[in-house]
């Protein structure tokens, strides 16, 4: 071989030797090129920190879940009010004589004209009325309110004017009489467009007496006596009167009656309370608002009266311009200062349930 051959393949030789040392070179750029990442193995160092440890729950617990809002008490900075209602009852004998005769029509509209304007002074002095109808008044109104009389009360009738236009709270009253109980009555004012009340609005409580009225039947719904399909359930007791209101007990409070034989003892089950009526009189109301003053009856005791503004109070002669400024300016002016709330019934055993806990007093003086 001669001198030019071995100098070819020494050129060919260092060629191969130059390509075999680029080859990772280019496998790494073509890796590159097909998408995948170049890293350089790591090696430990003796310097290296440590690698941090697992981040540590606080020790400041997380807040509580919300709980519901408890009813605020009564305000320790204010005076405690006595809580009064206004009311009226129409008797079973109202309006008078048989219904399809002309002196009971004109006794009807007679009582109708003074209940409305009744009601529009209440609603001008923003004082809460409840009104508490027995059966007769009721029959009454569904026979005599047609359209031209109602054409004069919006076209609806005196009940549903005086409740819905002049904010007059509408109870149930009934001597259960006249084969009507306190179901029947409640059916008639749904009848009428103003049920829903569960007041049972005046009954004899003292169960020595023959006409006790058996106030814990209503533990349970009712049925109707004329209209036995009807059932109604009473659980707010106003009035504990006797016959003829001739030795009611004086007494004011809420409590729920434990049994008949044990009226004024309360029971913490049980499902009907009692409201208080004390006096029947502004005396009574004056005398209660005395009893907080003077600490002899703590505020966390809700002291409750009631005040019967009679039909016979609002047909009289000035009777209106009297009930205003014997009865309802007086006590306008005791609200005013926070010393009484007007309310009605169902709102004042809201009031007991919410702001005083539902929590039993009573107040009697002592003899």
């Amino acid at each position: 071989m001669g001198a030019a051959e071995n100098m070819k393949r020494r050129a060919r030789a260092g060629l191969l030797a130059a390509w075999i040392g680029l080859a990772p070179l280019v496998i790494s750029a073509l890796g590159l090129a097909c998408g995948q990442t170049a890293t350089e193995p790591t090696q430990p160092s003796a310097t290296a920190p440590p690698s941090s440890p697992p981040p540590v729950a606080s020790a400041t617990p997380p807040p509580p879940s919300p709980t519901p809002p408890v009813p605020p008490g009564p305000d320790p900075s204010q005076p405690t009010p006595v809580h009064v209602v206004l009311f009226t009852h129409i008797e079973d004998n109202t309006p008078a004589g048989p219904l399809d005769a002309p002196q009971a029509r004109t006794s009807y509209l007679n009582l109708r004209a003074r209940l409305i304007a009744m009601g529009e002074l209440a609603r001008r002095l923003a004082v809460p009325w409840s009104l508490e109808p027995d059966w007769k008044f009721l029959l009454a109104a569904q026979s005599f309110e047609d359209a031209d009389r109602m054409a004069s009360t919006g076209g609806v009738n005196v009940l549903r004017h005086l409740r819905d236009t002049l904010g007059v709270i509408i109870d149930p009253h009934s001597h259960e009489s006249g084969g009507y109980n306190y179901t029947d009555v409640a059916h008639l004012l749904s009848s009428l467009g103003v049920g829903g009340s569960t007041v049972i609005g005046g009954h004899i409580w003292d169960p020595a007496l023959p006409q006790f009225q058996q106030w814990d039947r209503f533990r349970a719904p009712v049925s109707g006596l004329r209209y036995p399909t009807a059932t109604w359930r009473g659980d707010i007791l106003m009035g504990s009167g006797t016959p003829n209101h001739v030795n009611d007990p004086v007494v004011s409070g809420v409590w729920r009656p434990r049994d008949r034989d044990n009226y004024f003892e309360d029971d913490p089950l049980g499902n009907i309370a009692c409201v208080g009526a004390f006096t029947h009189d502004l005396a009574g109301v004056s005398d209660l608002v005395e009893r907080y003053r003077t600490g002899e009856v703590a505020s966390s005791c809700m002291l409750t009266t009631s005040y019967h503004i009679r039909p016979a109070d609002l047909l009289a002669p000035s009777g209106l311009a009297s009930i205003e400024s014997t009865v309802l300016q007086p006590l306008v002016t005791l609200r005013g200062s926070g010393k009484i709330a007007l309310t009605d019934f169902t709102g004042l055993v809201s009031t007991w349930k919410q702001r005083f806990g539902a929590k039993a007093c009573q107040y009697m003086p002592k003899k």
